[in-house]
């Protein structure tokens, strides 16, 4: 399938080139990125084939803009005196990220906008990340091994499922839409779903990843069977090596995602007579519902003692104790 077309067209060349490098470092699914100084190249180009998406300066909008062919137009607003109605309007001067989270957004939503199913570029291995007796670094884990992974040129999604996960006050962030917006979004419009990923993703440490829920309630609302249609079509579609899931039983689909994972890591402290009980426990239970594909793929592991106290920047995460013992547990 050929590439669709993303074209910014403004006259502050430093704004192009920024732009440009921003959405190819985030590497937009299926989309080229093009640029342009003049509203006269960028009609000419769109003639040969039309835009999927035209972000235009309101410095540089004349009337000949309507003779550019593109499925959805947006002004780059400055100041708004030229009183431009025609087509939507986004602030020019926020942040690149919120900017491109609401034209993916709008375009995701728009029935106007057309899209089509496609296969993934990589096969996508499916990582699971639980602990039985909820310890507090699953998440360190988790994230780490998402950041190791991505260290060595992997292209890796991080989901956490975990009901209180802190992120917005770890990232130093604020999310609007979270995982859930993402997961009831492609139950109704499965053929955007990269749309609607690239509208929500956030990164950090080259791994993307999407907002956390902020109440877990909602996880608990989506069937077992919803849940199963998400991630097949998450794996088939996109382009990620890896997605590491940061799991607990939130997902009715638990045991679903487990034995569908190609890994299964499981933390435990050994030194801790709860933790071990509690792993005893889930082991026999998976054993008694003949969950031998899980059992299987497991491997069960500790994280290094102190390891609170050295981890202190959420995206240096790799480069940690939890990071260095995750790369001996994914054997890197």
């Amino acid at each position: 399938m050929r590439a669709r077309q993303f074209a910014i067209c403004d006259s502050d060349s430093r704004y192009l080139k920024m732009l440009q490098a921003y959405l190819q470092k985030r590497n937009l699914a299926d989309f080229e990125i093009l640029i342009f100084d003049a509203v006269s190249k960028a009609m000419e180009a769109s003639l040969e084939k039309p835009f999927e998406l035209l972000l235009i300066g309101e410095d540089i909008y004349d009337t000949d803009v309507i003779n550019i062919k593109a499925s959805k137009t947006y002004i780059l607003q400055e100041d708004g005196l030229k009183g431009i109605t025609e087509y939507s309007m986004i602030a020019k001067y926020q942040s690149m990220e919120s900017m491109i989270a609401q034209v993916l957004e709008e375009f995701a939503s728009d029935d106007c906008c057309n899209s089509v199913e496609r296969r993934g570029r990589n096969p996508t291995a499916l990582i699971s990340f639980y602990s039985p007796d909820r310890h507090r670094g699953q998440s360190a884990a988790a994230l780490s091994a998402a950041q190791v992974l991505a260290d060595q040129g992997c292209q890796v999604l991080y989901m956490s499922l975990i009901p209180f996960t802190g992120f917005e006050t770890l990232m130093k962030t604020s999310y609007e839409s979270d995982v859930t917006d993402f997961l009831y979004f492609v139950l109704n419009h499965a053929d955007k779903l990269l749309y609607k990923l690239d509208s929500l993703k956030r990164s950090v440490h080259g791994v993307d990843y999407l907002p956390p829920a902020l109440d877990y309630a909602d996880l608990l609302e989506i069937g077992r069977e919803d849940w199963q249609r998400v991630m097949d079509l998450l794996l088939y579609s996109s382009d990620y090596t890896h997605v590491v899931i940061d799991l607990s039983e939130t997902c009715q689909g638990f045991y679903d995602m487990l034995e569908n994972s190609d890994h299964v890591y499981i933390l435990t402290d050994r030194s801790n007579m709860y933790a071990h009980a509690m792993l005893s426990h889930f082991k026999r239970l998976l054993q008694a519902k003949e969950y031998d594909k899980i059992l299987g793929h497991m491997t069960e592991f500790e994280l290094p003692q102190g390891w609170e106290e050295q981890c202190g920047e959420v995206e240096l995460l790799a480069a940690s104790p939890v990071g260095a013992r995750m790369k001996g547990v994914l054997r890197l």
